[in-house]
């Protein structure tokens, strides 16, 4: 009974131990996230087999560098933040495998027009080297931001 005690105890530390690290992980990436200037930081999360998905506007990667440059354009000097971070994380959710955040975007302007804040989940998955295999995004965006994509996207489908 004695060494089952034990037993129970070292898996419990240890599985706490693990998540702390998935934790901490995320609040590194959420934090580098936020500054949008370091891309190369950011690739280093990411696993080489990668996977993307924006749910609300059927996009997808498999390029980490992509998804930064083009699909968040970060390279892009028409977005014009506030304030020196981008989002809020209101909380992180971890697992040993997953790391899942829910915020929201800062305001910003976007080629002089005013973007109000988006209401976002992201969920990133994790390889045994706690490399994000996956990130599934949910954005709340505007209606007209919607629409626009939904006509970009259609306009850019061969037939």
């Amino acid at each position: 009974m004695k060494y089952l005690s034990l037993l129970v105890a070292a898996m419990i530390i240890f599985g706490c131990a693990k998540e702390n690290k998935t934790q901490q992980l995320g609040q590194r990436f959420f934090d580098t996230y936020s500054e949008r200037k370091e891309i190369d930081k950011m690739l280093s999360f990411y696993s080489n087999q990668f996977e993307y998905e924006n749910v609300n506007f059927e996009s997808a990667t498999n390029d980490a560098k992509f998804l930064y440059e083009e699909l968040y354009g970060w390279k892009d000097t028409a977005f014009k933040y506030n304030s020196e971070k981008t989002i809020q994380v209101e909380e992180i959710i971890t697992s040993d495998s997953s790391i899942v955040a829910k915020g929201t975007t800062m305001p910003y302007t976007y080629n002089g027009k005013q973007v109000d804040g988006t209401r976002f989940v992201i969920w990133l998955e994790l390889d045994q080297n706690l490399k994000i295999k996956k990130q599934t995004d949910w954005f709340d965006y505007p209606m007209a931001e919607i629409i626009e994509a939904f006509y970009l996207k259609n306009s850019m489908k061969i037939e």
